[in-house]
């Protein structure tokens, strides 16, 4: 059993007084023959991610679904791409950005963490002059700040962005984004610190009358690191997607399939003999059941009687 005393203040002080003045190597206790790593603690390391194989994935879900969000203000579905996704630090990023844009975070308790969503202003502008029934390119009107028409553009696409964006996850990973702050310069972006490491997924919006806009989702590296191993995984489960309309739509239409209904009063027998004297208007005697069954096309399911309801000869179901 090792033992669990610590060491000393003398004994601490003596171990380093021998480091610093040579009498200790600093070279103890490494194995010869033995190649070491350095490793810092705390460092970024994208690799535990590997090839963000889920994360494709999940992004060529959302870019599928975000054509809909575009689709009642530009009047028609356009392209829209996927990226792979890079990473970089986040200050690097913010360098690149232009200085007036839509930023929106969005809180995403289940990952204990929040995502970037950027919107450039001109594809902003863009949507507002498809909206009210222009066509073609549209340069921004203002630098500075969003109008109330553009501010409720904008808040019409993030609405369908969180949606869309929990639908894209729900195969994966269970997860609501909600809209948390809104922002036009990332000089006042309050996100996460710059030089932690971040994994940008764009989506180019591809258009015919204008040059094409990119919109990005921002992850921050370390909110990632907590799902590493679904996010290498090149196998997928399952989840429960289920269409409850399609399924509506199934059971009425099996609800209407059309059953024969035979109940069976009697079974006479006759003998060859007999069978071979039958002609036309020859009569059968026949002995009635007190309970007939019933069958379902070809199956017993249940049995009944005999009876009459207004004036007709009809079956009563007993069990």
């Amino acid at each position: 059993m090792s033992s669990s005393r610590k060491l000393s203040n003398e004994e601490v002080a003596a171990l380093l007084e021998g480091l610093e003045d040579g009498a200790l190597d600093v070279g103890t206790g490494v194995l010869p023959g033995k190649e070491y790593q350095p490793y810092a603690l705390g460092n970024d390391d994208a690799n535990l991610l590997g090839d963000l194989y889920t994360l494709r994935l999940i992004n060529e879900r959302f870019g599928r679904q975000f054509r809909n969000i575009l689709l009642p203000m530009l009047r028609f579905a356009p392209r829209v791409q996927t990226m792979p996704p890079e990473t970089k630090r986040f200050d690097e990023y913010l360098a690149a950005l232009d200085p007036f844009l839509s930023l929106t975070t969005l809180r995403v308790d289940e990952l204990k963490g929040s995502i970037l969503a950027t919107i450039p202003a001109r594809l902003i502008s863009i949507l507002v002059n498809s909206f009210f029934g222009g066509r073609g390119d549209a340069g921004v009107t203002r630098t500075s700040e969003f109008t109330p028409t553009e501010e409720r553009i904008i808040q019409i696409v993030m609405e369908g962005t969180t949606k869309t964006l929990s639908d894209a996850w729900k195969e994966v990973y269970e997860a609501n984004f909600e809209v948390m702050t809104s922002e036009m310069n990332p000089a006042f972006l309050s996100f996460i610190e710059g030089n932690e490491q971040i994994v940008i997924c764009s989506f180019v919006v591809q258009l015919p009358f204008a040059k094409s806009a990119t919109i990005e989702l921002v992850y921050p590296l370390q909110m990632l690191k907590l799902i590493a191993p679904l996010l290498r995984s090149k196998v997928q489960r399952v989840g429960e997607n289920r269409d409850e309309n399609w399924a509506t739509r199934l059971r009425s239409a099996v609800l209407q399939i059309p059953l024969i209904i035979a109940p069976r009063v009697a079974e006479p027998t006759v003998n060859l003999t007999q069978l071979l004297r039958l002609q036309t208007g020859a009569v059968i005697a026949i002995e009635a059941f007190n309970d007939i069954p019933i069958y379902i096309e070809g199956h017993p399911l249940f049995t009944g009687r005999i009876g009459e309801k207004d004036g007709k000869m009809a079956v009563s179901i007993i069990e």
